[in-house]
């Protein structure tokens, strides 16, 4: 057999099974042989367990943590037990590999979980996917110890889901249940939705009513408010630009008051200068100064006089004595002189005292030289210097007195100019302070009117806030039409006639219009629900109809080929006679909206597949036969083996039109004598070539058909073991009586 579905099986802490276990299936039969109590079936279980079997009861224990290992003497109870199974990606199953891994796991908690590859998967996902497969846990797939006859004993409606398992059709049923629940569902919700629209429009209407005033009132607000806006608007505009108009004039008048202001304040300044200027002081003092000296010129001038009269007298006393010895001393003065000259050392002083000398020989003036020996030589000499010192004094007085004089003047000239300067400073400060004065009171009259324009936009921003408006409202208001015709009294009639309005209209309350806008979504939403509704329940009908089809023609098809085979086996396994497959109608029970919805909404998909809730009410499949030397036959009168027989007799009917990947059989051989042992070792020989079988068997023939035979044992220490053993091997074991 190519491509081989099963490829291994581990078992870790599960039932008997302590320690990790793995079991390869490289061999199309394989056979598990052991004796009683060594954990045989307990193989079989780990299959239906992984393949999701949620009873405790089908797994042969009272709850679902008793699949794990329970301990003994030496060895302490596992934490969990995990088993995974290894099979071929025949599923086609996109990025998963050419293998996958399906693991199931429980701790002693009760806590389960499903793996697919390591990845954590819904036990609903796993169903469909082994659907696909033609695999279950209730159907021909696994076949436990001591149900060999379950074909013969099943329910006709169970005979007809083992049936639809073979043949690849639970699949499109579980789809179709799902469909069928999603269908109640809608139809209760719809019907949930339609009941909840009745009983939300009397209400509604009363709200619509509500809300359609306070729709009016809301239209007669928002008017209100663009007008309002729009007239506060306009006023505001209007006060601004009236500010704004007397603001460029008040600047200009700040402007010229203060320079009127400081030309005021420069001329002042300059007054003030005027009288820390010490004009009198300084002329005062320039008098005096005059004064003294013309006291000093005439001290002077009395003074020389006096030396002048003396010095006449002076020079006719000398006169008279040089007359009376020029003659003696005249000669002696000149060798005196010359003698005196000797011991000079300046050459100028000499040669001008020589040179007076030559002048006086020359003139042969007595008298002159008389006099200057006289002045040369006598005590006059100190007066005279005193003279000239006096003199040239008095000369200087007189120069300076000039001086004073003219500085005098001037003094009187600069005051005179001052006191003009003074009267012309007085007489322009006054004509200033009158022209600030004249200044200041256009400045007040433009402040007073900026005062009162500010007083009305206050006025006006605050009937704003009376409006129950904000002051950030009122700062954004922008009038941008200034060129358009704006009549206030006709607004504000208008606005007067729309709070009337609202008056007559009252308040309506807020809570009650989200109450109105709560109902309207939520009819809309009702109405879109129903019409949800309704499309998914016509796609739903439509879908399970298509189901329906497809599952009825693909089972009528294979039915008539299978019925076929069921007759031809049965002949060869009993030697004659006749059977055959009947399709029957079941008498369909009455059950209420209410029981339906129960049973589809409050059990998950899995949970309705594993109580056999799938099933089709209207029909299921009876068993007719006649044995050899036998007209007609009743199922009640046959032998164990006999039904045992007439099972394995449907299960090679249905693998050979629809083979599954892999068949689970314990001991239904048990009860086969060695020819009907012999007949279906040589079936299960023919049929490894589509499906792989692994078989719990104690049947030489059986065993002699497997190429690995696994022994399993027993050690009341440390739990199950497994033996393995080739074709070979276990050909030399088949032979013994096992």
């Amino acid at each position: 057999m190519e491509n081989q579905f099963l490829k291994r099986l581990e078992l870790q802490g599960f039932k008997s099974f302590a320690f990790k276990t793995i079991l390869e299936f490289s061999h199309p039969i394989v056979a598990i042989v052991g004796p009683n109590g060594s954990g045989k079936s307990n193989i079989v279980d780990a299959f239906r367990w992984v393949l999701g079997e949620r009873e405790a009861k089908e797994l042969r224990g009272e709850k679902l943590e008793n699949l794990i290992f329970a301990g003994t003497a030496k060895k302490p109870p596992a934490a969990f037990a995990r088993v995974s199974l290894t099979v071929n990606n025949n599923f086609s199953l996109k990025d998963r590999g050419a293998e996958i891994v399906l693991t199931r796991k429980i701790d002693r908690s009760g806590f389960s979980q499903f793996f697919l590859n390591n990845n954590e998967v819904r036990l609903k996902d796993i169903l469909l996917i082994l659907a696909k497969a033609k695999l279950g846990t209730r159907g021909l797939t696994i076949i436990s110890q001591g149900e060999s006859d379950i074909f013969v004993r099943a329910k006709p409606s169970e005979r007809k889901e083992m049936i639809e398992e073979i043949l690849g059709l639970k699949e499109f049923r579980l789809k179709k249940i799902q469909a069928e629940r999603q269908l109640n569902l809608s139809q209760i919700n719809l019907e949930k939705a339609r009941l909840s629209l009745e009983e939300l429009m009397p209400h509604l209407r009363f709200l619509k009513k509500q809300k359609k005033r306070w729709e009016k009132r809301q239209e007669i607000e928002e008017e209100l408010k663009t007008l309002e806006n729009q007239f506060f608007a306009f006023s505001q505009f209007q006060i601004k630009k009236s500010l704004k108009e007397i603001e460029k004039p008040l600047q200009e008048l700040e402007i010229e008051s203060a320079k009127k202001n400081a030309e005021i304040q420069s001329r002042r300044s300059r007054l003030e200068h005027l009288k820390n200027e010490n004009q009198k002081n300084l002329f005062e003092k320039t008098r005096l100064e005059i004064n003294e000296l013309l006291e000093r010129r005439s001290f002077l001038e009395k003074k020389l006089a006096k030396m002048e009269a003396q010095k006449e007298m002076e020079k006719i006393k000398s006169e008279e004595a040089y007359k009376i010895s020029i003659n003696a001393s005249l000669i002696k003065d000149l060798i005196n002189d010359f003698k005196e000259m000797l011991q000079w050392h300046n050459l100028e002083k000499i040669k001008n005292a020589l040179s007076e000398w030559l002048k006086k020989l020359e003139k042969i003036s007595l008298s002159f030289n008389l006099k200057e020996k006289t002045q040369n030589q006598t005590p006059n000499d100190f007066f005279l210097k005193d003279y000239e010192k006096m003199k040239k004094e008095l000369n200087q007085l007189e120069e300076e007195l000039k001086k004073k004089k003219i500085e005098e003047e001037k003094i009187i000239a600069e005051e005179r100019k001052a006191n003009e300067e003074f009267r012309n400073l007085m007489e322009e400060i006054e004509e200033k302070k009158n022209e600030f004065q004249k200044i200041e009171n256009e400045k007040q009259k433009l402040i007073f009117e900026k005062e009162k324009l500010n007083l009305q936009l206050k006025e006006l921003k605050h009937q704003f806030e009376t409006l129950n408006r904000s002051p950030e409202e009122f700062e954004k208001l922008k009038w941008d039409k200034e060129n358009t015709v704006f009549n206030s009294e006709e607004v504000e009639k208008r606005l007067f006639k729309l709070r009337a309005e609202i008056a007559a209209i009252g308040e309506i309350d807020a809570e009650l219009i989200k109450e109105a806008q709560e109902s309207e979504t939520r009819y809309e939403s009702l109405t879109s629900q129903i019409a949800d509704l309704e499309k998914a329940s016509k796609d739903l009908k439509t879908m399970i109809k298509d189901l329906e089809k497809k599952i009825s023609s693909e089972f009528e098809e294979s039915f008539r080929l299978i019925n076929e085979k069921f007759n031809q086996y049965f002949q060869m396994m009993f030697n004659g006679g006749r059977a055959r497959l009947k399709l029957i109608k079941e008498k369909k029970e009455e059950a209420t909206l209410l029981e339906i919805n129960n049973s589809l909404t409050q059990k998950p998909i899995e949970k309705i597949s594993e109580e056999q809730e799938m099933k089709d009410l209207n029909s299921g499949i009876e068993i007719e036969l006649s044995l050899p030397k036998h007209k007609n036959f009743n199922l009640e009168a046959l032998s164990g083996g006999e039904r045992s027989l007439l099972s394995i007799v449907a299960l090679f009917a249905l693998i050979n039109i629809s083979p599954p990947p892999f068949l689970i059989l314990d001991e239904i051989d048990a009860n086969l004598d060695e020819v009907n042992a012999q007949r279906f070792s040589q079936l299960i020989k023919e049929f490894s070539k589509k499906t792989q079988f692994v078989l719990i068997t104690h049947n030489r023939q059986t065993m002699e058909a497997a190429g690995i035979l696994y022994g399993v044992t027993l050690d009341k220490e440390t739990g199950s073991k497994i033996l393995s053993l080739k074709l070979k091997e276990a050909e030399a074991v088949g032979k013994n009586d096992y």
